[in-house]
């Protein structure tokens, strides 16, 4: 019989699963976080109160792989706040965020590592793949982010996170961070926030100074659901992501980097939120206020068109 693998003291990369009613996936994104080659890891799996078979299934796997450790909240807390349960309990020189319904390609991890060494960066992030039912797997960025030299500075990345900007998110991307710089205790994700909370805590990171590093092969599969269009769209979410702006926005200033690319930035979250607030009210059937959200903020309209390209979209089998 085979001898169970040992994690070192300190394994190399510490990936943080937040669970929360995950039994259609948990189990394939476990293993391939495990089957990384040519680095020693760890898997902390959160649960987050499940309310299905999740958490005695993880610590099933628990019995039968030493290199997985299991934590449940007492309550529901959200991505953010299972996400830090893990950054307060990991052991690996590198930090890894897993969504329990991804996947990741084996050489990924290794690969990571050598282009954060490669730029002696702190943070590094790889493309995406994106896959899903009834979807053609492809990748989620077109071109390099970042600058010719692969880092995505400070400017670029308020650039590239642009609510329903023109081109692919950045903030959607899976960075590996420097446990150092979690550990100081200084940086931890924004509980209250449910979407978004990893964009607030690379813009904070940022702001720090911690360089930031991209390899463009697209090693992370990000897998994409009907359902998380409709979770985007959250006035209430959409709100909350705007107070965390505000803060955001207060920063940037103190620390002199304010520029054309963070207004851009502040503003497409603002008219989102307008946006969200203008159709909640419709849902209400209260028109005034529908239209007032509008006026408010009067660029936010042109969301109106975005549920009709996203069912051109579907129809013509370009969803992404």
């Amino acid at each position: 019989m085979n001898s169970p693998i040992q994690t070192p003291a300190r394994p190399d990369v510490s990936f943080v699963i937040a669970c929360y009613n995950a039994m259609d996936y948990i189990a394939p994104a476990v293993r391939l976080a495990l089957d990384q080659t040519g680095v020693s890891v760890e898997v902390l799996i959160i649960d987050d109160h499940s309310s299905d078979e999740s958490y005695d299934f993880i610590c099933t796997m628990a019995e039968q792989d030493s290199r997985i450790r299991v934590f449940q909240t007492p309550e529901n807390r959200g991505p953010g706040g299972a996400r830090n349960v893990g950054i307060e309990n990991v052991r690996g020189q590198w930090y890894a965020v897993l969504d329990s319904d991804d996947l990741l390609a084996p050489e990924r991890s290794a690969a990571l590592l050598k282009r954060a060494e490669e730029l002696g960066a702190d943070m590094v992030a790889d493309n995406l793949l994106l896959f899903g039912e009834g979807l053609s797997s492809k990748p989620y960025l077109d071109e390099p982010a970042g600058n010719a030299s692969g880092i995505i500075t400070l400017d670029s990345y308020f650039a590239g996170t642009r609510m329903f900007g023109p081109k692919p998110n950045l903030g959607f991307l899976k960075p590996m961070i420097r446990t150092e710089v979690l550990q100081s205790g200084r940086h931890r994700y924004r509980e209250d926030l449910r979407i978004g909370e990893d964009d607030e805590l690379v813009v904070r990171l940022l702001l720090a100074g911690l360089k930031y590093g991209y390899e463009h092969q697209p090693l992370y599969h990000y897998r994409k659901h009907d359902e998380s269009i409709s979770h985007r769209l959250s006035s209430q979410n959409s709100s909350r992501m705007l107070a965390s702006e505000t803060e955001i926005s207060r920063a940037v200033e103190k620390a002199g980097a304010m520029c054309r690319s963070y207004c851009a930035r502040y503003d497409s979250i603002a008219d989102a939120a307008a946006f969200t607030r203008s159709v909640d009210a419709l849902k209400r059937r209260d028109l005034i206020s529908a239209i007032q959200a509008l006026v408010e903020r009067p660029k936010s309209v042109r969301h109106y068109s975005m549920p009709i390209k996203v069912r051109l979209e579907r129809l013509l089998g370009n969803t992404r």
